[in-house]
């Protein structure tokens, strides 16, 4: 049985009780001025010890033990401890939720005392028991901390260790018993659902845990400062094998990071592509039908998406940025410049779509990684902009970047580069209709504005 939230006792220094609310008192017997450790486990109190010992005015201190019940018996616990400032002195506040629903299958080994989660090993063996004996619907997801590098080193790696602790939290409480999750990497946290037939059902857990981490910190601007990416697939309706159905739940993870993280990916075969004889088969298809828009309105629209509260998809973005300056290709490349991050070209429009002002687009990737090369680089000017409307003339000392834009035809470019994102990365929208024109200076200026809003929301998701 599951129990979210056995109550709040408040300790003092030397861990005697100083108040238990109502909700622990229905859970132990504790009277005031009893030492609390007399309820751990001897194996156990060393954390507590612990706790007390390090817990700062700051920051929580979260950790997991074993806490005894009325019926004294062991049950295990996750504490998140904050410490208080009274008229007696220090106190330390410690809010206990039990997790013995994950606890039930696991051996005293098997929990990853960083999370409260279970390990890799148990989760791992959990999820490829269920594919094996065929135990129904379930999504195998996979959770993953956006920039959790740069967190720890920003923000200390004891910081990092709450956000995990935190996140387990969130996890842990909205999947309640519809599932399990463990810790199968740093900061890479599996989580498997049952009771979710469909990609609707699944929002409904996969939208509260991506939107609760995103509220746990803000900066000062009211940026978010922990976001989640998650990819996930179903077992056995997308495939009915341990290997191949985490191989495609972790490829969904790899589209969310890839399209800005702070956002989850379900499996779909009409977008992602198809399963042929067990293998995913990766496809490029028609994401949508854009229509032009007017560009001041649409630059407007960007500011208020991407810089105030709107929260624009970026994708979603190149889409009408593609259709609005009538380009033929738009990329976006984040980190590794190899892959795209969000790729879009622009189709040849029927007659019908054409009068109707109606542009197709699909996804597309494409390598770019030239941009990396010194005398590539030397290009761009102050601003981070580099326009390129003859290629033959400006290219002719950046060798694989002059092949890259024959090869591909491309007339008219404007490339611009981000330096405030985690490891760089890259604006790219070109044409290569051979009556295209060269850009006029205001979609410029225009590009300029859409691509640094871009590279913000990029930083701040």
């Amino acid at each position: 049985m599951i129990r979210h939230g056995i109550g709040t006792v408040t300790v003092d220094k030397e861990l005697n009780v100083v108040k238990v609310n109502a909700g622990y008192s229905g859970y132990d017997l504790l009277a005031k001025g009893q030492s609390f450790l007399d309820h751990v486990r001897p194996e156990d109190k060393h954390l507590v010890q612990e706790m007390a010992e390090h817990i700062s005015d700051n920051e929580p201190y979260s950790l997991c033990f074993r806490l005894r019940d009325k019926k004294e018996e062991y049950n295990w616990a996750i504490a998140l401890c904050n410490k208080k400032e009274t008229a007696d002195g220090d106190n330390i506040q410690i809010a206990l939720q039990d997790i013995s629903d994950i606890a039930e299958m696991a051996t005293e080994s098997s929990i990853d005392f960083g999370t409260g989660l279970l390990d890799k090993k148990s989760i791992v063996e959990y999820a490829v028991d269920k594919c094996e004996h065929h135990a129904g619907v379930f999504n195998l997801c996979i959770l993953d901390i956006d920039n959790f590098k740069n967190i720890n080193d920003n923000k200390g790696h004891s910081f990092g260790d709450e956000v995990l602790k935190e996140v387990s939290t969130i996890i842990r409480n909205i999947i309640g018993s519809h599932g399990k999750a463990g810790r199968i990497g740093g900061d890479e946290i599996m989580i498997i659902i049952d009771d979710a037939a469909d990609n609707s059902a699944l929002r409904g857990y996969l939208k509260p845990i991506r939107e609760s981490v995103e509220n746990l910190h803000r900066d000062q601007n009211g940026f978010p400062v922990i976001t989640v990416s998650i990819g996930s697939a179903r077992y056995p309706t997308d495939v009915s094998e341990y290997d191949t159905l985490f191989d495609l739940a972790d490829r969904m993870l790899y589209r969310a990071k890839n399209r800005g993280k702070n956002r989850y990916v379900m499996y779909n075969p009409d977008i992602h592509g198809q399963i042929v004889d067990g293998m995913y088969k990766e496809e490029n298809k028609t994401v949508q039908d854009a229509t032009p828009v007017d560009k001041t309105k649409l630059v407007l629209e960007a500011i208020d998406g991407f810089l105030g509260c709107k929260e624009l998809d970026v994708a979603d973005q190149l889409t009408k940025i593609i259709a609005t300056y009538d380009l033929d290709y738009v990329y976006v490349f984040y980190g590794n410049v190899a892959k795209s991050y969000s790729g879009y070209k622009r189709l040849e429009s029927t007659e019908v779509a054409e009068n109707k002002g109606i542009k197709r687009i699909v996804e597309v990737t494409t390598d770019i990684s030239f941009v990396r090369d010194g005398d590539f680089d030397a290009l761009f000017n102050a601003n981070g902009v580099f326009v390129v409307d003859s290629p033959e003339a400006q290219l002719s000392a950046s060798m694989r970047a002059d092949r890259y834009f024959t090869s591909n035809d491309i007339k008219h470019a404007f490339i611009y580069k981000m330096k405030d994102v985690e490891d760089g990365g890259y604006v790219f929208f070109y044409n290569t209709n051979e009556l295209s024109r060269k850009f006029p200076q205001p979609d410029i200026t225009d590009f300029t504005y859409l691509s640094k809003m871009i590279e913000v929301a990029l930083k701040t998701r």
